[in-house]
C-alpha cells in the first residue's frame, strides 16, 4: 500500500510539471511573472446529517506564491495561467489558476476585470476518508497595471465542489484576496 501510494504521488508530481510547462509555452506572445498574495478565506459545513444546521469556521489566512503567464489573446483580453503554493499554518497547497482579463479601456493596461477558475490540492497528510485532496474554484476579481510590470489585483472566490467524503455532509470555502505580480518584459 506504501508503495502504491508513493507511485500516485510520483505521477501526480509529473502531471503537475508537465502541465506547467505546457501552460508557460501555450501562446507567441505571453508575459512571464511572479505573484504574492495574502487570503482570508472561511469554510462552510452543512447538510442533513447536522439537522439542517450550517456552520462556519474562524477565518482562516494564508499567503501565496505564483508563478505565472499572461498570454494576449487580443486588444483588450489575455489568459492568465500558473502555479501557485498557498502557505497557511498548517495545510499548504497548490494551485492551477486560470484566468480571463478583460482590459476596459481596450488595451491591456490599466484597469481589468478578471474571471476564472482554478484546481487546489491539499500538500501533505490529508485523512482521504473524510475529505478530498482536491477543490475546484471559481472567481471575479478586478486588477489595475500600476506600471508596465507591476499590477495589483482584489479577488473573491468560492469553490465549486464539495470537499467531504462524508455522506450527508457538504463542506466548501470561499475567501477574499489580495494580490500583487511582477511582470518580466
Amino acid at each position: 500500500m506504501y508503495i502504491e501510494e508513493k507511485s500516485k504521488k510520483h505521477i501526480m508530481k509529473k502531471t503537475i510539471l508537465i502541465l506547467a510547462l505546457f501552460l508557460f509555452t501555450f501562446n507567441s506572445y505571453s508575459q512571464f511573472g511572479i505573484s504574492l498574495g495574502y487570503a482570508s478565506s472561511k469554510a462552510k459545513i452543512s447538510g442533513s446529517s447536522l439537522g439542517g444546521l450550517s456552520l462556519n469556521s474562524e477565518n482562516i489566512s494564508s499567503f501565496s506564491l505564483g508563478l505565472l503567464n499572461n498570454s494576449s489573446l487580443s486588444d483588450a483580453t489575455a489568459i492568465e495561467y500558473g502555479v501557485v503554493v498557498g502557505l497557511a499554518d498548517g495545510s499548504n497547497s497548490l494551485g492551477i489558476p486560470l484566468n480571463l482579463k478583460y482590459y476596459t479601456s481596450g488595451e491591456q493596461s490599466g484597469f481589468h476585470i478578471i474571471g476564472g477558475i482554478g484546481l487546489g490540492m491539499a500538500l501533505g497528510d490529508v485523512d482521504t476518508e473524510t475529505l478530498k485532496k482536491t477543490t475546484f474554484s471559481g472567481g471575479l476579481g478586478l486588477g489595475f497595471d500600476l506600471s508596465s510590470n507591476i499590477s495589483a489585483r482584489v479577488s473573491y472566490s468560492t469553490q465549486l465542489n464539495n470537499s467531504s467524503n462524508i455522506d450527508g455532509l457538504t463542506l466548501k470555502g470561499s475567501g477574499i484576496g489580495i494580490g500583487v505580480q511582477y511582470w518580466f518584459k
